[in-house]
């Protein structure tokens, strides 16, 4: 009889074994299919002729942006250039200068006028003389009137519109 109670203690002790066998087969198969179907896939970029046409389109958008951003610093650096040089400028001063000079000049030649005029009444026999200097002392007014004109023309580009 003791060959018969040793199978049935035996016979458990492999049915135990084989279960746990079988559950640790069972828990790593599980484990590993999980594993593998979790692992996130290396996908290959799917490019398509609409993203390359893009793509060449977004590197035309770029170069073009970087050529005008040079045109616009080489812009800005001319254009500190013509400040400096319009800033240090005298023919805007020089212009005033002589557009003064000739209101000044035709003042003098109203004043001569008139003082020719006073003078011709005065002495007698002056009213030839008078009249022969008027026409020239016109001709000096008229011609002072034209360069002034000429100068505001230059300054601001409008003409005098006092005649």
């Amino acid at each position: 009889m003791t060959n018969n109670e040793d199978t049935p203690k035996k016979s458990s002790k492999l049915i135990w074994v084989g279960f746990i066998l079988c559950f640790i087969l069972s828990v790593g198969a599980s484990a590993g299919v999980t594993f593998f179907l979790t692992q996130p896939k290396e996908a290959e970029p799917v490019t398509s002729p609409k993203d390359t046409e893009q793509d060449a389109l977004l590197l035309n958008l770029k170069s073009s942006i970087a050529q005008q951003n040079s045109q616009l610093a080489e812009l800005k650096a001319q254009n500190d250039v013509l400040k400096l040089y319009l800033r240090h400028s005298s023919s805007t001063a020089l212009k005033n200068i002589l557009i003064n000079q000739e209101q000044n000049i035709q003042a003098y030649l109203v004043l001569m006028k008139s003082a020719m005029g006073d003078l011709s009444n005065i002495v007698q026999g002056a009213s030839d003389w008078d009249n022969k200097y008027q026409y020239q002392l016109d001709i000096a007014q008229k011609r002072s009137i034209e360069r002034e004109d000429l100068l505001k023309l230059l300054k601001t580009g409008e003409p005098n519109d006092t005649e």
